[in-house]
């Protein structure tokens, strides 16, 4: 089974001055980069103990891109903390129903589950039995960390290896925001393709499991996107981000759009995530692309748990 995973970074919390300008100007790109990078670890702390509904949708397609074969899971996602690393957390799914089929017992397996998690010896165990139970549902692509983490092009470890510019303003659902746009500029062992995880410890980290062409495979294979911003307190609204071969011209491998909503915990909470892989094939001397897989993640219903769920440090 092809993977995407992230991993979950230990939260590192940059405290940055609010941003002093007129109010009809935009604030210079520094501040926007320091500010939106603050708020994101925000979200990562924000989002600890926190139950929604998860619905995932995956849409297989043919080879031509065509007839998309469809199945739904139903999920309680929680925002899982280690209980042998405080400062971790990862993602936790207990599976409700499938394509309309409740599962038996499914709030008594969640608890027996949660059970066996507390009887692992090493964080590594506690990871691969988390992303096991989560994705045992999926078809073709096992997807980990995408809710939990949000604008990886501005992690403290990965800014680095991005440009940035201020693409203007937008209005999105009667919002004036903040249009920031991204383009990686150079490889890091932190976002990988096809290859052994070589994160760094302690570090947000990105890991694509996809079949590329092997062609394609001599190619940079690198991440673009843009981040529109709520110009008060720097949050992101959306983003779009795409993995990209940088052939002749760029071949869109990947593409995500994250779109978020507010909520009563003083963080914007995802709202739709949706990913779409592509087949790339040789025409000529280019290349084109047709749609292989669709996963939409729909979220509502957030609510706080009543008691205190632990593991993780590492995520891919």
């Amino acid at each position: 089974m092809k993977k995407i995973l992230l991993l979950a970074a230990l939260a590192v919390v940059v405290s940055v001055s609010p941003a002093v300008r007129g109010q009809n100007s935009q604030p210079p790109l520094d501040t926007v980069l320091a500010e939106s990078q603050n708020q994101t670890q925000k979200y990562i702390e924000g989002f600890k103990n926190l139950l929604a509904d998860e619905i995932k949708t995956f849409a297989d397609y043919d080879k031509n891109g065509q007839n998309p074969k469809t199945t739904t899971v139903k999920s309680s996602f929680l925002v899982y903390q280690s209980g042998k690393n405080a400062k971790a957390t990862a993602e936790l799914r207990n599976v409700r129903e499938v394509d309309g089929k409740p599962i038996p017992d499914s709030q008594k397996r969640g608890e027996e589950f949660l059970a066996e998690l507390d009887k692992q010896q090493t964080l590594e165990s506690e990871l691969k039995k988390l992303e096991k139970e989560g994705s045992k549902y999926d078809r073709t692509l096992e997807i980990s960390g995408l809710t939990l983490n949000q604008a990886v092009a501005l992690a403290p470890n990965l800014r680095q290896y991005f440009d940035f510019r201020l693409a203007g303003t937008e209005n999105v659902e009667g919002r004036d925001l903040i249009v920031l746009a991204f383009q990686q500029k150079a490889k890091t062992p932190d976002i990988t393709v096809n290859e052994k995880e070589r994160s760094t410890p302690g570090a947000l980290a990105v890991n694509y499991d996809l079949d590329i062409p092997g062609e394609l495979k001599k190619s940079n294979l690198f991440l673009r996107g843009r981040l529109w911003l709520d110009p008060q307190t720097f949050q992101v609204r959306r983003e779009e981000r795409e993995l990209t071969a940088q052939a002749a011209g760029p071949v869109v491998l990947l593409s995500n759009v994250f779109e978020y909503q507010s909520s009563d915990y003083g963080i914007l909470l995802p709202k739709t995530i949706t990913l779409t892989t592509f087949k790339a094939k040789k025409n000529g001397d280019a290349f084109t692309t047709v749609k292989d897989l669709d996963i939409r993640l729909d979220y509502s219903n957030y609510r706080q748990t009543n008691v205190e769920v632990k593991i993780l440090d590492d995520e891919n």
